[in-house]
């Protein structure tokens, strides 16, 4: 069985490339990612500075992820409810996926690398939505060693309290 409902930030797209593990993953999970991300997903940097092109339309067409067009009247809708506190640090991607997961009845499951992303599903009383990608790659059994700290539990868990700490005094969303 895949892993369900997970949305994937654009640098989760590129470190997952940079590790060489993009396919083992996206066979072991049910990836989905926006229309924004794709965009911003265009290429990975290996350890000598070479930069190789991140071609997502193959895996798209044929399956193997979702490719969602969120709609920009949810996009404007989250922004508006959301963004006062946060905004100027969200990028597209970032702000199209959490739309789409705020607006979705389904519990879906959202990594970043990011701290605003876990800030704002912290203060907005969603922290069990967020997800490192260390969480997922131990859950599927493709654990590494060494990953960049922005892709761990603990920072995830870190940033989340700082948004639910927001939360409590002045995110309006959080409430």
């Amino acid at each position: 069985m895949k892993f369900p409902l997970l949305l994937l930030d654009a640098n989760i797209v590129i470190y997952l490339h940079e590790l060489r593990i993009w396919e083992s993953f996206i066979t072991q999970c049910m990836v989905t990612i926006t229309q924004a991300v794709a965009k911003e997903s265009d290429y990975w940097e290996d350890e000598n500075g070479f930069h190789s092109p991140i071609e997502l339309d193959s895996d798209i067409r044929t399956g193997k992820i979702d490719c969602i067009d969120v709609p920009l009247a949810i996009v404007e809708a989250f922004l508006k409810k959301y963004g006062p506190v946060y905004l100027e640090r969200l990028d597209p991607g970032e702000a199209e996926s959490l739309a789409f997961l705020f607006h979705s009845k389904d519990k879906w499951l959202f990594t970043s690398a990011d701290e605003i992303v876990f800030k704002v599903l912290g203060a907005a009383g969603r922290f069990e939505q967020g997800i490192s990608l260390e969480e997922i790659l131990q859950k599927i059994g493709l654990s590494r060693p060494g990953l960049k700290v922005q892709f761990t539990k603990q920072f995830r868990l870190n940033t989340a309290k700082k948004g639910q700490f927001d939360g409590i005094t002045d995110f309006e969303g959080g409430k």
